[in-house]
């Protein structure tokens, strides 16, 4: 496994270089923020062997990069950029997984709390009770 202060040191040489955006939760945005840019395709594989394969199902490695800063970010108040590259490290290496956050939405139903997945769900269920 790569020692994971040469990578941060020296990401060139394992494939990839950081990258400084923002990213948004709920219309809020973060400040600048790390995220992974792929450079080399070979010297990326033989460094994070399978990465490139597991985020062929439509989770690029853009998107994990933003869902793992992002969680940090806004969950963890996580907003020093060293951490932060640490994290996408961890990820890259296997070590760190991102979470994706799933929004729930609650209204209340004949004084009965009930969660659906969407907005559209809860306000249909709310209309369909009120034109009962």
């Amino acid at each position: 496994m790569p020692d994971m202060a040469a990578i941060l040191t020296n990401p060139a040489e394992f494939g990839f270089q950081f990258i400084t955006e923002t990213v948004k939760r709920l219309k809020r945005s973060s400040g600048p923020v790390p995220l992974i840019l792929m450079t080399d395709i070979p010297k990326f594989d033989a460094a994070f062997p399978g990465v490139i394969t597991k985020t062929e199902n439509g989770q690029s490695i853009r998107v994990n990069s933003q869902r793992i800063v992002r969680n940090a970010w806004f969950d963890n108040q996580d907003h020093d950029t060293k951490s932060l590259q640490t994290r996408l490290v961890n990820w890259l290496l296997g070590l760190e997984q991102p979470v994706q956050v799933q929004t729930k939405y609650r209204i209340k139903i004949a004084g009965e709390w009930m969660e659906f997945d969407s907005q559209e769900e809860a306000d249909q269920a709310e209309q369909e009770l009120q034109d009962a």
